[in-house]
């Protein structure tokens, strides 16, 4: 009867051992994966995707790209103070017999054309700019008027030049010589901007060069009135323009 009775007592013990081992497992498993081991988790993923994908030399390449227009620059042509604009508009007056040529001129321009290495204009750098408020001519009551109703250059003060192309120029510049080229160009000029073409005839020297640009439209190109005064009888609707330049060149390489 003991035997039977501590035999049953072992048996008892057993099956409450079994019980509690199954109950921590469960628990354990159970347990909510805390933010902290999810997060080093990741970290350690991470590290090792980058250690394998991106390797240092490759990614600081990269970040060290960059670009410098201004480095482009290889000859830039800079007006010199000699340069010149004027216009020209054939009129009859009223107390002469044959038709003149009204002439208006200043020397107030400035500018520049910039090249690059391969002989390309740099256009936002290639502009020419004419102070039209101090064109004079031989009579002061034609500068008023030119002024006040055709320019309205107390709106309008300057004509600019953008430069976007220049066709028959050899390349590299000759030191002599001259050329017959043509200058193509955005021109801003009473608050209407246009493409104009210019031929011009250059003359090459060692570290300048000199020529004259010309061109010519009608009043309506740039909305300007023509003129319409008594003593003038009648006026051409035709404007010719004149840039006589004189220009150092400035190598940068």
């Amino acid at each position: 009867m003991k035997i039977k009775s501590i035999l049953l007592l072992f048996i008892l013990l057993f099956i409450l051992v079994s019980c509690s081992s199954q109950e921590m497992s469960s628990e354990e498993l159970s347990q909510p994966i805390t933010k902290e081991d999810n997060n080093q988790a990741s970290n350690n993923d991470s590290k090792e995707l980058i250690n394998k994908e991106l390797p240092g030399e490759d990614k600081k390449e990269n970040s060290n790209q960059s670009v410098n227009s201004d480095s482009d620059i290889y000859l830039e042509v800079n007006f010199l103070p000699e340069s010149s604009a004027r216009y020209l508009v054939r009129e009859q007056l009223a107390n002469l017999d044959f038709p003149i040529d009204a002439i208006g001129e200043t020397s107030e321009i400035k500018g520049s054309i910039v090249f690059n290495k391969d002989g390309n204009i740099i256009k936002e750098k290639s502009n020419i700019i004419v102070n039209v408020q101090s064109l004079k001519s031989d009579s002061g009551r034609r500068d008023k008027y030119i002024a006040r109703r055709s320019l309205e250059t107390n709106t309008y003060p300057e004509a600019k030049i953008y430069v976007k192309k220049i066709e028959g120029l050899s390349w590299p510049l000759p030191e002599n010589g001259s050329s017959d080229i043509q200058i193509i160009g955005d021109m801003d000029a009473h608050g209407v901007v246009r493409e104009v073409i210019w031929d011009t005839t250059i003359n090459f020297k060692e570290n300048s060069v000199e020529g004259l640009a010309k061109t010519n439209f009608k009043f309506e190109k740039f909305e300007m009135d023509l003129p319409r005064v008594a003593i003038v009888l009648s006026v051409d609707n035709n404007i010719r323009l004149e840039l006589k330049f004189n220009a150092e060149l400035n190598y940068l390489e």
